[in-house]
Parts: structure tokens; C-alpha cells; sequence
């Protein structure tokens, strides 16, 4: 009996000596925001990735730059006609 109470006495304070202790909950904290700095960064370097790639066919294929001017600013070549559909509400 005296040896439970001994056991939780030492862990009660093991406890309190862990995460009473600010530096404790600081390393805590960084291990956490380490983990979500990384996974930006992988995100980012995708992200990276995709655009210099994109860049790159941007500045060799001007019909790609076409379609995108076409589609992103709404350009129309002199002759041809815009439709627009509008959508009937109900």
C-alpha cells in the first residue's frame, strides 16, 4: 500500500515537473509549429514546382499563351464573336 502511494506521489510529480515546466510546454509548442513549417514548405515546393513548369511552357508555346490570355482576361481575335450563355434562374 505504502508503495502505491510512493509510485504516485513520484508520478504526480513527474507530472507537474513536465508540463508545469515553460520550457517543457515551449518545446512542445515549436516541435508542433516545426511540423506544420515543414508540411508548408513541401506544399510550397509543389507549388514551385507547377509554376515552373507552367512558366517555362508560357514562354516556349505562345499558343498555350493564347489560351490563356483568351481565358484569364477574356480576349477575343478580331472577327470572331463572344457568346455568353446566361443561366435561367428559377
Amino acid at each position: 500500500m505504502k508503495r502505491h502511494w510512493v509510485f504516485a506521489v513520484g508520478l504526480i510529480a513527474g507530472a507537474l515537473f513536465l508540463f508545469a515546466n515553460a520550457g517543457f510546454v515551449d518545446l512542445v509548442s515549436r516541435l508542433r509549429e516545426k511540423r506544420h513549417i515543414e508540411k508548408l514548405l513541401v506544399r510550397l515546393r509543389a507549388d514551385h514546382e507547377a509554376f515552373s513548369k507552367e512558366w517555362t511552357q508560357i514562354q516556349r508555346d505562345p499558343a498555350y499563351t493564347e489560351y490563356l490570355i483568351r481565358k484569364n482576361l477574356g480576349y477575343v481575335k478580331k472577327g470572331e464573336v463572344e457568346y455568353q450563355l446566361l443561366k435561367k434562374e428559377k
